[in-house]
């Protein structure tokens, strides 16, 4: 199991146990993952076409 998987499991449990809907928690990891592509994605480095 990944280290990723190990954190998401560990959070879904912590809202499961707080009372946390399962709609709820869908939305929650959906902004995480959500999050995660987007910081992913400004990391990248872009390259350009100008050949100057």
């Amino acid at each position: 199991m990944s280290v990723l998987e190990m954190l998401v499991r560990r959070r879904m449990q912590e809202e499961y146990a707080k009372g946390t809907s399962p709609e709820r928690i869908t939305r929650l990891l959906q902004e995480f993952f959500n999050g995660t592509e987007a910081s992913q994605a400004d990391a990248i480095p872009r390259r350009t076409s100008d050949n100057s």
